[in-house]
């Protein structure tokens, strides 16, 4: 008697070659995405440390450039090679009133313009001919931003509340303490919209920081979130999304320590500022009904890396600290794991690295928790559409106009006694 063999489905046989939606990933210049992102600014560097001692070679958006400031005290934003033979600049040297190429001696001040070309006669009769390509740049809380889009398109400098008006004995603290990063930027290799995502993915706080790999929350029972806080069992019921006037946010509802026997409720979030920026508030010492003290920045790179910024407003050294040595993984910093410990205990840097340097959409299957992630991809792909379509797309604002009103922290929610719920909820039949 011949028995049929069973077939197998689902195999991986025969299934196209996995890709990206270029639309969202893509940021060099005359890409759909690159010309979105060209209509904002965005941070290159630190203010603090970009001292006039040497210029600082650095890519954004595709980009090579140089990062200086001058003498004066400007900061400037150049193109990498030099007008005159292409030599980099940032093997130039700074002078009082601009950079000077290290190859023949020509100098161009932080707008480019070509001041003295040492080696001409007359130091270059024609000089003004010699532009070196440049960006616009002005400084705000501890960063330099740079604007790299059309010139007649150029917006304000965006504000933002939860960074205005440092009180007495408050400051910016923007400096990464990492060896290298401090001027620049860190730099991660992956492509900045897998980090941006991750940042309105709520979700993966309540599997990957705790049920997988432990509670990784430094403050987690303490200062911090109380343990129940992760049971992605009731996540479900407690996340929200929601957009807002100048991105999107999430928040996460849950009872917090007891006070007075009582737990209160509060909503813990944050919010995405169109194109790359992120308010947060503190996750280590959870303060009642405090707004976010920080913007975070996903600076594209190029389209396989990224570079990361931030600004704290805060009068605490320690908050610093607290953001970037938060999170921990078997009760270590990330740099000080084994291999197996990354296998045992990922955090975020393992998840979003192995997803590769950049996310193939076509091999996702996106469900309801997906929900924040979906948000924002339409709402950079609707930026895009409106600067395809020769509009300035969402925040850009070309004149002046209050900080913006940012949106997350923790806050605690109005108590909702029996005799409210039993009005609120119809009776069975009504």
């Amino acid at each position: 008697m011949t028995q049929e063999s069973t077939v197998d489905t689902g195999t991986g046989y025969g299934r196209k070659a996995p890709s990206s939606d270029a639309w969202l990933t893509e940021v060099g210049p005359g890409t759909p995405m690159g010309e979105a992102l060209r209509r904002y600014w965005h941070p290159i560097a630190t203010s603090a440390t970009l001292t006039s001692d040497l210029p600082h070679r650095t890519r954004i958006l595709g980009e090579d450039l140089v990062v200086f400031r001058d003498g004066q005290g400007r900061p400037g934003v150049v193109f990498e090679r030099c007008a005159h033979r292409g030599s980099s600049l940032s093997y130039g040297r700074i002078e009082e009133s601009g950079i000077r190429c290290a190859y023949h001696g020509w100098k161009f001040d932080v707008q480019g313009r070509c001041l003295e070309q040492a080696c001409e006669p007359d130091g270059g009769r024609r000089r003004e001919a010699a532009r070196q390509p440049w960006y616009p740049v002005e400084e705000r809380y501890g960063l330099v931003f740079v604007y790299m889009g059309p010139p007649e398109r150029k917006p304000v400098l965006p504000r933002y509340d939860c960074l205005e008006s440092p009180a007495e004995g408050e400051r910016y603290y923007a400096e990464w303490p990492v060896p290298g990063g401090n001027v620049i930027g860190v730099e991660q290799d992956f492509n900045w919209l897998l980090i941006y995502e991750n940042s309105i993915d709520p979700v993966h706080i309540n599997w990957l920081h705790s049920q997988h790999s432990g509670y990784q929350f430094e403050g987690t029972g303490t200062t911090g979130f109380p343990e129940d806080f992760f049971d992605p069992r009731t996540l479900p019921g407690r996340v929200s999304y929601d957009r807002t006037e100048y991105g999107a946010k999430y928040g996460i509802r849950f009872f917090d320590k007891a006070e007075n026997g009582v737990r209160p409720e509060r909503v813990w979030g944050a919010e995405l500022h169109l194109p790359n920026a992120l308010a947060l508030p503190d996750w280590v010492q959870l303060v009642p009904d405090a707004p976010a003290d920080m913007v975070v920045w996903a600076v594209p790179i190029d389209d396989t890396r990224h570079r990361a910024f931030f600004s704290i407003r805060s009068s605490d050294p320690e908050r610093v600290q607290r953001f970037f040595l938060g999170i921990k993984q078997n009760g270590k910093n990330a740099w000080e794991l084994t291999e197996e410990e990354r296998h045992r205990f990922p955090g975020d840097g393992e998840v979003m690295t192995s997803q590769g340097p950049v996310a193939l959409h076509s091999e996702e299957t996106l469900a309801t928790t997906d929900r924040g992630v979906v948000l924002l991809r339409r709402l950079l792909k609707t930026m895009v559409d409106e600067v395809a379509a020769g509009r300035d797309p969402q925040g850009v604002s070309l004149v002046e106009v209050p900080p913006r009103r940012t949106e997350a922290g923790m806050f605690t929610l109005p108590t909702v006694t029996a005799d409210k719920i039993a009005v609120a909820v119809p009776a069975a039949g009504a």
